[in-house]
């Protein structure tokens, strides 16, 4: 895949919603039958908060699938670090580590914080090898919140969404979403794209808004 060199702009309002980088591994047994009191000790200065959810690790089509008496004997165990302000947490549970940021401003400083979070790991459980890296970024595009009136035709170009530049059909568009895998000669990048409702959970109200999902992994 051949792209062009961009220069790299830094946001004033940035549509960022959610970065998440998460390594996988082999079943850690240790992980699985023991709380990680070690890296707790370790990073509980910078992520103090605890929470302990169960969660399925299926997709949720499979999931809905699965009878209420059932749910239970599948869910695992994972552990999220959070930190005061709830902007970065670090989940860990028997096959994964991930690091996620609502507060995203540069690659280099996302990067130092994982690094140094990956070598306490690494040091504690001392995994065989990562199965899949994978670093994902989620951006929505909510014209309101970002203090823009530009049309979608003027935001998206016609090789994302034709059906924005289309005369037939563009005044007629309510949602549609897309999924394309793309090659990155030794990684893969899915992106999932497409004209979404954002939702206002206080005032209960929806807007049309973009959705830019890129998830990078190499496996």
């Amino acid at each position: 895949m051949n792209l062009p060199d961009y220069e790299r702009v830094i946001y004033k309002r940035n549509p960022l919603v959610e970065v998440v980088c998460q390594l996988r591994f082999p079943t850690i047994l240790k992980i699985a039958n023991q709380d990680p009191v070690e890296l707790q000790d370790n990073i509980r200065d910078d992520y103090p908060l605890l929470e302990i959810s169960k969660e399925i690790p299926f997709i949720p089509e499979f999931a809905r699938m699965l009878q209420p008496g059932e749910v239970q004997s599948f869910t695992e165990t994972v552990y999220n670090f959070r930190s005061e302000d709830l902007k970065w947490q670090v989940s860990l549970n028997r096959n994964f580590i991930g690091f996620t940021t609502k507060e995203y401003k540069r690659y280099e400083i996302f990067k130092e914080k994982f690094q140094k979070i990956v070598e306490i790991f690494e040091g504690i459980y001392k995994p065989a090898f990562y199965s899949r890296i994978g670093l994902r970024y989620q951006d929505l595009i909510v014209r309101s919140k970002l203090n823009i009136d530009n049309s979608w035709v003027e935001l998206i170009p016609d090789y994302i969404a034709p059906e924005f530049h289309s005369s037939e059909i563009a005044d007629s568009v309510i949602a549609f979403t897309k999924a394309v895998v793309i090659d990155l000669n030794g990684s893969n990048v899915t992106f999932r794209h497409g004209l979404v409702e954002a939702r206002d959970t206080e005032e209960s109200i929806g807007e049309p808004a973009y959705l830019l999902d890129a998830d990078f992994f190499i496996e």
